[in-house]
């Protein structure tokens, strides 16, 4: 169940069903299965990382004052929702802390397979067009009318969405899988090959989502990812790794050029409009505007705004780190923040960890300035790929040289 879990979280997380408003998704159900199953086992396995526990326990505290307090204050059930999945979402990770490093990269390759090859079909033969109801997006909502970059004056799409629904979401597993793959490889010469098919249509994908917010962050890390991934190939392997890693480039490049509109596309989303929006996408003049409000605020409302989160019926908002702020309060923002940056640290010093820390760095940047943390699997991928890597510290620490599994 948790091998299904992951696969469905990474491939199809938008499959199900809405009902009075509310997905309810295959990914959600499981999640409940996943985290109550032996829940000593998710307590423990939180407490053993001593700083991330206790800015988890913070989170949950406030978070579930605020969740609440909203409620007698007639906040919407989609509102709640939200705050409640961003609660529970990194206790996921214990489902990927039962199944074997081998399975998650077997499941991590077929799930950027899957998403990867579905996403460029899209962008060449139409988002709508490959829709499959129930599967590819949640079943009774109008994907068209979300938040995904649709042009309905030129019937075409600056984000490719994949199964994620939304350029954003699908930009960030993109990532993580990359940078999870750059580190991580399996025996067999089969898998090998397929990991590398994986990889490619990974970086196609990412081109592909539209997403700035996850795009810049990766480009300004890459640099330091590269180097990272070089210095973890074994020395007598490095020269022909690089040298087969630099014809695939190569050729890929060529590919791109010759099609010439993915890359087209990919600069003058990522390039011109960003230049040409000063504003940054209408976010800098939201933040304005939540200054105003709060500044208006007398003692007890900025108290109320502070350690818990705005009132559900007061009109602030916004994106990235500010929305957090806004919904959840300064404490709990210090904490969930802080927790994500608690996690990369703890990656950066695993072993064979670097990569996936840089990945997770880069969807840290993009939480603040997007709201990508409201909507599922995000925060849940993140904690799937830092748990697999702390394992695997765990299991490189242990003298007897089997897979550690049962310390929780």
């Amino acid at each position: 169940m948790d091998a299904l879990f992951t696969f469905i979280t990474m491939a199809f997380p938008k499959a199900g069903i809405q009902i009075a408003g509310l997905p309810l998704t295959l990914n959600l159900l499981l999640t409940v299965y996943v985290v109550l199953r032996h829940p000593n086992q998710t307590l423990l396995l939180i407490q053993r990382h001593k700083n991330f526990a206790i800015l988890y326990v913070v989170l949950l505290f406030f978070g579930i004052i605020t969740i609440l307090t909203d409620i007698t204050q007639g906040a919407r059930p989609y509102f709640l929702a939200q705050i409640l999945i961003v609660l529970i979402s990194p206790a996921v990770g214990i489902s990927a802390s039962r199944i074997s490093s081998d399975l998650f990269t077997k499941i991590v390759i077929i799930a950027m397979i899957i998403t990867n090859a579905y996403g460029v079909a899209q962008y060449f033969i139409g988002i709508s067009q490959l829709a499959i109801p129930g599967v590819t997006y949640t079943y009774g909502q109008d994907f068209l009318n979300k938040a995904i970059g649709w042009n309905a004056e030129t019937n075409t799409a600056e984000k490719i969405v994949s199964t994620y629904q939304t350029g954003n979401s699908f930009g960030i597993f993109s990532v993580l899988s990359i940078s999870y793959l750059l580190s991580h490889r399996l025996r067999s010469s089969s898998w090998k090959y397929v990991r590398y098919i994986a990889l490619i249509l990974g970086f196609v994908g990412f081109l592909l989502c539209g997403s700035r917010s996850i795009q810049i962050p990766f480009f300004l890390f890459l640099f330091v990812l590269l180097i990272q991934f070089i210095r973890q190939i074994p020395p007598r392997r490095r020269g022909i790794t690089l040298l087969g890693g630099g014809v695939v480039v190569v050729v890929g490049v060529v590919a791109l050029a010759a099609q010439r509109t993915i890359i087209s596309q990919f600069t003058d989303r990522l390039i011109k409009q960003t230049l040409s929006s000063p504003t940054g996408n209408g976010r800098t003049i939201q933040w304005a505007h939540n200054i105003d409000v709060i500044s208006e605020m007398n003692g007890t409302e900025l108290l109320r705004q502070i350690l818990i989160g705005q009132d559900p019926n007061v009109a602030i908002g916004g994106e990235g780190l500010p929305k957090f702020f806004c919904i959840f309060g300064l404490i709990s923002t210090v904490a969930f923040f802080g927790g994500i940056i608690s996690v990369v640290r703890m990656c950066w010093h695993s072993y064979n960890g670097r990569t996936v820390a840089i990945g997770i760095l880069c969807v840290f940047i993009a939480f603040c300035v997007d709201q990508s943390f409201l909507y599922p699997p995000n925060i849940m991928n993140i904690a799937l790929f830092a748990v697999v890597v702390l394992c695997e510290n765990n299991h490189a620490r242990n003298k007897e040289g089997y897979y550690v599994k049962k310390t929780y």
